[in-house]
This record gives C-alpha cells, structure tokens and sequence, in this order.
C-alpha cells in the first residue's frame, strides 16, 4: 500500500505558521464567499451590453466598468477555488495521516453525483438519446439550453489537480523545485502563447490548472510571506491587464490568462492573511459554497423557461427582467441549499 509522505522542511517551516490557524479560518470564509458570488455575477450576468444602450457616450462609457468587471474580476472566481482548496489539501495533510485517500475518494463521489444530475436535467431539457457520454470527462455533462455548458469541469479539475498534489507532495524537497518552475513556466508560456496568438484553451482544459498545485504548495509553505509579495502580485496583474487588452488584442481564453494567475495570488494575498468578524452571510456562503455552484444554474434553466412561457402574456422590459432572473435565481438556490444542507444529501452542497 502507498504511503503518503510530506517533506520535513515543510512541516519544520510551516507547522508553527499553518496549523495554528483552524482551517476554516475567517480568510478561507471570505475568499470562499466572494468568489461564489462572483460565479453567480458572471452566470447570472444582472446587467449586459444591451442593457447600458453601448451606442450612446452614456452608455459606452458606463459598460467600461461592467466588462472590466466581468472580464478581470469575476473569472478569478474558478481558479481561485481550484487554488485555496489545494492549499487546504496541503495544510489537512500536514497533521493528517492519509488524508488523501479520503478526500480524492469524496472528490470523485462528488462529480459522479452532479455529473448525473446533469443528465437529469439534459433529458429533462428535451436531451435525447443516446446519451453523450462523451462529455462526462472532463466537461461533467453535456450542455443545457439557454444556459449553456455543465459547470462541473471545475469538480474534475479539481480532482485531478488533487490527486497531482499527492504526488506532488511525495517528491524529495530538492525535486520539488526542479517539478515546480518546470509547470509554473510551461503553463505561462502557454498562456502568453494563447493570449499573444489568439489560440484560445476551453475551460475543461487541465492546462488552465495544472500550475495551481506548485503555486498551492509555495503559498502554503510561506503563507507568512503573503503581504509581501501582494504588491508585486497586483502590480502584476494590473500589467498582464494592460499586455493582454492592449498589445495581444484582447482576451481569448477565460482562464489560461497571466491577468488570471496573478489576479488569482492578488485575492488570496490580500483576504487569506486577514482576519475578519464572522458574519452569517458570509458563513453561509462559504459554508454551502458546493451547493451554489451546483444548483443555481439548474434555477436559472427553470426561470428562463418560466419566463419565456409567460413573454406573451406579459410585457416585460429587458432590465427589469435580468433583475428578475437574477435575484430570483439566487433566492431559489439559497433556499434549496439550505433545505438540501438539512438531509442527507447535505455532502454533496457543503
């Protein structure tokens, strides 16, 4: 049987600094918090170009901000999951003795079980038969009308980049090294290269993630240092912004960015170090996170039917309606997690 090994210059530098803060820490809350709700601004999109009237000065100059927004801020929201829940992987690890096993063990659980409640709601939507099994690895199911792709990519691709960290972890500390710059520089160059070339990678694509798991495991080995380096993060990022918009010709992929990775470091640096009031808004979010992800793109599907049989009946304006949709969409994933969160099926939204 493998046995699970991490390096002694880990544990000697970084037990006094990592296990003396529990692991769902005020900063972990927060960073889970806003980036889900990042995930629901960006699916939910509550205001779009053709709300802002983009061919007045008005309205143009008014749609700057919102696409900065949705463009720079709100798709950090995926790799910063990715990255933190690696860097709790690492820190569960130091003190606990095959803890892998059991978390890739739930991971995978966890993707079979909302990979078929994709299914579900594919033949639910009018999907057909044969089923496109195809799409199970690594997209998590096929597509839905009118909302688009499954979201459960990020499950696989966090179950796969959980099980690179086992290995990971199991590499002499010299080597590690060695492993680490050669993923870190490999997977930058192929973001510059599809940013640079417009040669766009899709989001079930493992190399958006891959150098994750290196970037995990140095943040918690000096997780002190982290207020350090947030300046030249966001300096970074802020420069990456400028290279990808203004020289490359604008943004092709969604995650294989540099604007990405070090917007990525630039959030956890800033919240990971903080320490915060709880707040019961943000513990529920933090705390039913899974479930969110999972459920609210299920509620949009069901409202936009709604909406589209009741249009011919009822004049509703575009605003109005996107504010509708939005707020209602959250309201019924709120509830339907919390009340999921109270049976047994509560492993699988929190």
């Amino acid at each position: 049987m493998m046995a699970f090994k991490i390096d002694s210059h880990l544990i000697n530098n970084g037990r006094a600094g990592l296990l003396q803060n529990d692991l769902r820490d005020s900063g972990v809350d927060v960073i889970r918090a806003v980036s889900i709700a990042l995930v629901l601004i960006w699916h939910l999109q509550p205001i779009t170009k053709t709300m802002m009237h983009t061919d007045s000065i008005v309205g143009a100059f008014g749609w700057l901000p919102i696409s900065f927004f949705y463009r720079h801020i709100a798709l950090l929201a995926v790799p910063t999951f990715i990255c933190i829940s690696i860097m709790l992987f690492i820190k569960r690890s130091l003190s606990t003795q095959g803890y892998w096993k059991e978390r890739l063990a739930r991971l995978i659980q966890i993707f079979l079980f909302w990979t078929c409640v994709q299914f579900i709601f594919y033949l639910l939507a009018g999907g057909g038969f044969p089923l496109p099994l195809g799409t199970i690895i690594p997209a998590g199911g096929p597509e839905l009308p009118y909302v688009g792709g499954s979201v459960f990519y990020f499950l696989f691709a966090l179950t796969t980049c959980t099980g690179l960290a086992v290995l990971f972890l199991k590499l002499p500390h010299g080597l590690k090294f060695i492993v680490s710059t050669i993923m870190i520089v490999l997977s930058c160059l192929i973001f510059i290269i599809s940013s640079h070339y417009g040669i766009p990678l899709k989001v079930t694509e493992m190399e958006n993630y891959y150098l994750y798991v290196p970037i995990a495991y140095y943040m918690v080995k000096h997780q002190d240092k982290l207020m350090r380096y947030r300046i030249l993060f966001i300096f970074g990022y802020l420069l990456a912004i400028g290279y990808e918009t203004g020289i490359a010709g604008g943004t092709i992929s969604t995650y294989a960015r540099m604007s990405v990775v070090f917007g990525v470091l630039s959030f956890i640096s800033i919240l990971l170090p903080l320490q915060f009031k709880r707040q019961p808004v943000m513990e529920f979010l933090s705390k039913y996170f899974l479930g969110i992800f999972s459920l609210h793109k299920y509620w949009q599907y069901v409202f936009i039917v709604f909406l589209g049989i009741i249009k011919p009946q009822v004049d509703i304006p575009i605003f109005s309606g996107n504010l509708v949709l939005f707020m209602t969409t959250i309201v019924l994933t709120f509830i339907s997690v919390h009340l999921l969160g109270k049976t047994k099926l509560r492993r699988y939204v929190s």
